[in-house]
């Protein structure tokens, strides 16, 4: 059972990489604005080392992150583009955004992010006319104040001020800033709201910031599944819907395990598994075993054998995908925020901080 639940997490596992779209977002903003220090600090990558930039064209540069489920556009700042004109380079922008509506959805640009760096202290006329064409073409944009540290408050309010009916955040790369990075986590929490549910699952997991966006996809994941195997629970053929279960469940990790992206600390997911997929369901104080009886009396033990095993396996099934999601969550904290000694006392203890985790969820 062990091998056969490690098996089909694995296929689940390639299934998704495989059938994931990408979404792709396109990055605007005047030279030196922190547009790839901000997209560095968002995906935990540096752009120009593992990026595999192409020109896509003149004003255009594509970046397919290594490692990452998403897909940059940068245009270059005005002032290197080579073009003469403001209203050519913003035709060029507008041209090549309106051009990928007509592609399939792989070619589409999904996200705009409009830089403006707020210790500039200025929005142009230039900044609102593109804006507002970018607008006309339905594609979602949300302008990014940078530098925030560097002016107050009030400041940043009288800039978005000039910028109504678009959604604006206020954001810094300066690790020391209180609250955190400002309103980073709220910007991908917008992108996640604006995209499409096939597109959601690869930004969430390439994300880097916002733990509480991946949690939410993972309990979204986890309703799905737990939902799907409580009818599999009243399956009217005895331990038919074991092998079901098997796979459903093993899907389910597979996607939450994705959407945390925890690298090599995903890899010690199967030995924690390995106790808890449908071997759990079996031996549940005996009543998947007492279902199962149940389920071969004709008329009223077919009946309730699927209440019992139906609730049983709904209730396992979250279980193992709540525990699964904590694991995961605070492992990543620990890493993203640094905290090495925390981490590494969690992954000592991290067998009976599971169990613990099983048994709170099965009462809930």
């Amino acid at each position: 059972m062990e091998n056969s639940f490690q098996e089909k997490l694995n296929e689940e596992l390639k299934k998704i990489e495989q059938s994931v779209k990408k979404p792709n977002i396109l990055l605007l903003g005047g030279t030196g604005v922190g547009k790839s220090s901000l997209t560095n600090l968002i995906f935990k990558t540096d752009i120009a080392k593992t990026g595999i930039g192409k020109p896509f064209t003149q004003e255009i540069i594509r970046y397919a992150i290594e490692n990452s489920a998403v897909v940059l556009y940068d245009a270059v700042g005005y002032e290197l583009s080579g073009i003469s004109s403001n209203d050519e380079f913003i035709n060029k922008i507008v041209e090549f955004a309106s051009a990928s509506k007509s592609n399939n959805v792989d070619e589409q640009i999904h996200l705009v992010w409009y830089h403006i760096q707020a210790s500039g202290h200025r929005v142009t006329e230039w900044d609102l006319n593109l804006i507002s064409k970018i607008k006309s073409l339905n594609i979602p944009i949300a302008v990014v104040f940078t530098k925030c540290d560097l002016v107050t408050e009030q400041e940043v309010k009288l800039l978005a001020e000039e910028i109504p009916n678009t959604p604006c955040f206020e954001v810094t790369t300066n690790e020391k800033v209180t609250p955190k990075y400002l309103d980073l986590e709220k910007l991908i929490k917008w992108s996640s709201d604006n995209l499409e549910p096939a597109l959601k699952l690869a930004f969430v997991k390439s994300q880097k910031v916002n733990l509480e966006e991946k949690r939410k996809n993972a309990r979204n994941i986890i309703l799905q599944h737990t939902t799907g195997n409580a009818a599999v629970g009243f399956s009217p053929i005895p331990f038919s819907d074991a092998p079901i279960l098997l796979a459903s469940q093993a899907g389910m990790v597979a996607r939450i395990l994705y959407v945390y992206d925890l690298n090599g600390y995903g890899d010690l997911m199967p030995t924690l598994l390995k106790t808890v997929s449908i071997g759990s369901l079996i031996s549940t104080g005996g009543k998947w075993i007492v279902g199962e009886l149940f389920k071969l009396i004709p008329g009223v033990g077919t009946v309730a054998g699927g209440l019992i095993t139906g609730a049983v396996a709904a209730s396992v099934t979250a279980a193992i995908g709540y525990s699964v999601s904590e694991i995961c969550f605070t492992i990543l904290k620990f890493a993203i925020n640094g905290e090495e000694v925390k981490l590494e006392d969690y992954l000592k203890n991290i067998m009976p901080i599971f169990k613990q985790l099983m048994k709170d969820n099965s009462k809930i």
